[in-house]
């Protein structure tokens, strides 16, 4: 598709729909007001786990070698955290941009979207693989010596997600309901 049959595409679509939403969420402001939050949530919550990652990689990289079991988790969890966030923010981009009113922008984030989507799921292949390969050894060594797992001690590190999830909420419902 060229650039004028999608800005002809898009500037009908705005037309038919009033710019609310694409046309397969116009009729529906209740399911926009969820891709939106969920989407937004998505890329905050990609990006936090894949920076957090990021930097426990960064910090270790003196003492941890590439194939260490801890390493493998560590690159798994950052690129199950940048396919998450890359295919978040993507959507969320094209979703909060569409009631923009100008053609042109929702075209170049379209594009955009377009783009990153390979993108995210070229993270999600490369996560998928590095699991499948590292998986018999990551058990063996989880295996060898069982410490107890204390989930519960943790449930305070929840507390910065679930207040992005509210704000993401607020935020979504705020926006489709004053539109």
């Amino acid at each position: 598709m060229t650039a004028t049959a999608t800005s002809n595409y898009i500037g009908e679509a705005m037309r038919s729909t009033a710019a609310l939403a694409p046309p397969s969420l116009a009729d529906n402001p209740g399911l926009l007001a969820w891709n939106l939050f969920v989407m937004t949530a998505a890329m905050c919550l990609g990006l936090m786990m894949a920076g957090k990652q990021a930097r426990r990689i960064w910090a270790c990289r003196a003492f941890d070698h590439p194939t260490d079991p801890v390493s493998l988790y560590r690159i798994i969890v950052f690129l199950a955290g940048c396919a998450v966030a890359t295919r978040g923010g993507a959507e969320a981009i094209s979703l909060w941009s569409w009631s923009s009113g100008d053609a042109e922008t929702i075209e170049r984030v379209a594009e955009l979207k377009r783009w990153l989507d390979p993108v995210s799921v070229g993270f999600g292949f490369t996560w998928m693989a590095l699991h499948i390969l590292a998986e018999p050894m990551l058990e063996f060594q989880l295996r060898k010596a069982p410490l107890p797992v204390d989930m519960w001690s943790r449930w305070p590190q929840l507390r910065r997600p679930i207040a992005i999830l509210v704000v993401s909420l607020l935020m979504a419902t705020a926006a489709v309901g004053l539109r």
